[in-house]
């Protein structure tokens, strides 16, 4: 016996709302704090630009920029000698005493800033205004140990040991990444992994702890009141 199955025509059913995206508060602080690109307002090509992020998050550690020549603030007389200066400026995240592992400045930082709910960039300013943040400056050629280091910059490696006939590839799991740019005019060179011995990006850490005992607070504008470019 022949069952006739009544066919019903199917009125389109409502799309589902689509949920707004989630406001990425590490990644917004990354571009807005730790964009070396920022923290000189005359300049957004720094000499040196240095960005350390840890883990699988990125979670931003710190970010340096280093500035060759005038800066913002020189006026008068000093605008006529600062011809060969180099200003570093840095951005770290905040951490009481020393932290086991660099990271952990990073996870600090985004929890305070989560805990906050910043919906919008001008709400995570705010929050990055009471983070406790440093925002340091050093002269750098008054800084024996960083000058030390960069005299040393002739002998990076950008690309090292990359050898495409090995059969397996060297295994490294939720590293810290750094991201190296240096420059000079018609010129650049930059390095993206993580701290392998012997890299250039090895070498910009080791240059950002030359700076240490150099810094000072810096009078300059923090890099997130910056306007967006």
């Amino acid at each position: 016996m022949l069952r006739l199955v009544p066919f019903a025509l199917a009125l389109a059913a409502p799309a589902f709302a689509q949920e707004a995206p989630r406001y990425d508060v590490a990644e917004r602080t990354r571009a807005l704090a730790f964009d070396p690109a920022r923290f000189f307002a005359e300049r957004p090509d720094p000499a040196i630009a240095i960005r350390y992020v840890g883990d699988d998050r990125s979670v931003p550690v710190y970010a340096i920029a280093v500035r060759r020549g005038c800066i913002d603030s020189d006026r008068g007389e000093a605008r006529l000698e600062c011809g060969q200066r180099l200003i570093a400026r840095m951005v770290r995240a905040p951490f009481p005493g020393t932290p086991r592992r660099p990271r952990e400045r990073g996870y600090r930082l985004i929890r305070t800033l989560e805990q906050r709910r910043p919906d919008g960039d001008n709400a995570l300013r705010r929050g990055l205004d009471g983070a406790g943040l440093e925002w340091m400056e050093a002269d750098v050629r008054q800084c024996p140990k960083a000058m030390a280091q960069l005299a040393t910059m002739g002998e990076l490696r950008f690309v090292t040991d990359i050898d495409f006939d090995r059969r397996l590839s060297e295994i490294v799991l939720h590293a810290d990444i750094i991201r190296f740019e240096v420059g000079d005019y018609l010129l650049r060179a930059s390095y993206e992994g993580w701290l392998k011995p012997g890299t250039a990006g090895a070498w910009a850490d080791a240059f950002a702890e030359s700076l240490e005992g150099c810094w000072k607070p810096a009078t300059a504008p923090v890099p997130w009141k910056a306007p967006v470019q």
